[in-house]
């Protein structure tokens, strides 16, 4: 629910939510393949879907209460070139829920108790502020800090089920927005510097682990599944980076763009929960990667639009870089570091001849033929590093060609 008003110099929003939602998780791994005993040659396995063990099950349900309000004043006394914007979200979420089997078994089996209970709630008040200018009509600079949060949980493939914290972030952004060239050019810039605090790690185990159970004993378990635990990192992180995007048309149906990104992500280091290959509990804090994050990443794209007598040619050319990023959080071992995906340029692109009308029907036809990976270049786009299976990883797609045909009504 919400409500939205203004007046001569006041815009403003008010409102309020409630959001309920509950999931089960009831995993099976189908192994359908069996070695012979002197491992020389495997067998299928009659695949019953009613005989399958579940690995794992848990259920949770999450209610989450917000209030938020936002206004943006902009005085009279600026000549309406100054905008100052304030706003504030309160939220509760709740989590409660239970993890009922793990690793086939129930957690009694395993060592813990079951089941294992889930009941957590975290509330918090997400402020923001912006300032924003327009120094001319086609030139808009602004300044924001705002905070949020992301909320936390249990993981379902944790042994204990136990709780991890939600992570925040405090960000300040500066930016600006341009028009220029008569308006045939777009240029966008923006810098950000935060902190990130309680930041969620997933660790997996390598096939041991301890836990202590019901009478406080410490106890070595040897499963035939991965289990995982997520946990919040100490400290303080750090996020900054930069990114800037261009749209030029010099020339009628011909646009340009361009964009770039420099993302920069410390996260402190952090006690893996997990023994190591040799069974032994590493209490030192190890290096953290940030996953799935480029340092560096840049595209551009070429469109062109030509009217033909009863249709439209269209042509689009695009290239996509980035420098490779790491695939998983932490190193597999002391003194062994994580492997970095490879760094690439690919290229995409579309010839289409489309809007073409058929007669008395009132539709359009389209037709089109593209490729993906126009000069298959191959790289490693993921790779990581386990103890137990080495350094693996996937390849990108190979070159793709297609055509289409579409109508539309």
């Amino acid at each position: 629910m919400q409500a939205i008003g203004e007046t001569a110099q006041l815009h403003y929003l008010a409102g309020a939510l409630y959001y309920r939602e509950k999931v089960e998780d009831n995993a099976q791994a189908f192994n359908t393949m069996r070695w012979n005993a002197d491992g020389t040659a495997a067998s299928v396995i009659p695949l019953v879907i009613a005989d399958q063990r579940i690995d794992r099950a848990s259920h949770v349900t999450t209610e989450s209460v917000g209030v938020f309000g936002q206004a943006t004043w902009t005085p009279d006394f600026a000549e309406d070139r100054l905008h100052l914007t304030g706003g504030a979200r309160w939220t509760r979420d709740a989590k409660h829920g239970e993890l009922t089997i793990v690793n086939g078994a129930l957690p009694s089996v395993n060592g813990v108790s079951a089941p294992r209970a889930l009941n957590a709630h975290w509330s918090r008040i997400d402020p923001m502020v912006t300032l924003a200018a327009d120094l001319t009509r086609d030139v808009h600079v602004y300044g924001k800090w705002s905070t949020g949060y992301k909320s936390g949980g249990a993981n379902s493939r944790s042994l204990t089920y136990a709780p991890f914290n939600p992570e925040t972030v405090s960000m300040f952004e500066a930016g600006a927005k341009m028009e220029f060239w008569d308006r045939r050019a777009r240029f966008n810039v923006a810098a950000y510097v935060g902190d990130y605090k309680d930041i969620q790690i997933d660790f997996s185990a390598n096939y041991q682990q301890y836990v202590t159970n019901d009478k406080g004993e410490r106890v070595l378990l040897n499963t035939t599944r991965t289990t995982t635990e997520t946990t919040n990192a100490p400290g303080t992180g750090r996020l900054k980076g930069w990114e800037g995007d261009v749209t030029l048309l010099p020339v009628d149906g011909l646009t340009l763009t361009a964009s770039y990104a420099f993302t920069y992500v410390h996260i402190p280091p952090t006690s893996n929960p997990f023994p190591q290959t040799s069974g032994v509990v590493v209490t030192t804090p190890i290096r953290i990667y940030p996953v799935y994050t480029p340092r560096n990443a840049a595209s551009g794209a070429i469109d062109y639009e030509l009217p033909l007598t009863g249709s439209t040619f269209r042509v689009h050319l695009d290239g996509n870089y980035d420098d490779g990023f790491y695939a998983n959080y932490n190193d597999p071992q002391t003194g062994v570091r994580q492997p970095k995906g490879d760094g690439a340029f690919v290229v995409n692109g579309r010839l289409a001849l489309t809007d073409i009308r058929l007669n008395g029907t009132g539709a359009a036809l389209g037709v089109s033929i593209w490729a993906r990976n126009l000069f298959n270049e191959q790289h490693l786009f993921f790779r990581a590093l386990s103890p137990l299976l080495g350094t693996y990883g996937f390849f990108n797609e190979a070159r793709t060609l297609g055509a289409e045909v579409n109508v539309r009504f």
